[in-house]
């Protein structure tokens, strides 16, 4: 598992084409933006495949970590394949990512783009 985690002013993305893969989503959830927030781009590896809880758990203890550190409760998980150049399958990488999303979603604000487009994003940090 690959993470980049980046403090930022706001993080604002559109999803913008489909990969044959992917679930479709609705309207509205196709463009998002959150304010004030700790950006998590994430890439699951093919190593990563038959340990996920392990992988989770670890992954979101260094999630909580950083957000504690830079005092935020406000997390967009956004799936980022490009931090791998050896990326697990694609089913995987979903559950993985729902899963991390699943655990920090009772002690912070979540969002998380949509999995398996390409997306367009803005970033602001100082």
């Amino acid at each position: 598992m690959r993470i980049l985690l980046i403090h930022s002013d706001y993080i604002e993305y559109e999803a913008k084409k489909k990969l044959d893969f992917a679930e479709e989503i609705r309207e509205d959830k196709r463009k998002d933006r959150m304010e004030e927030c700790l950006v998590v781009f994430t890439s699951v590896e093919k190593e990563d495949e038959g340990k996920k809880e392990n992988i989770v758990e670890k992954t979101c203890e260094e999630i909580k970590k950083t957000a504690e550190l830079v005092n935020t409760k406000n997390i967009m998980i956004y799936p980022y394949v490009h931090l791998s150049s050896t990326p697990s399958s694609p089913k995987f990488a979903e559950n993985t990512v729902n899963a991390i999303y699943n655990e920090l979603k009772s002690d912070f604000n979540v969002k998380k783009s949509p999995f398996g487009y390409y997306k367009a994003f803005k970033l602001s940090s100082r």
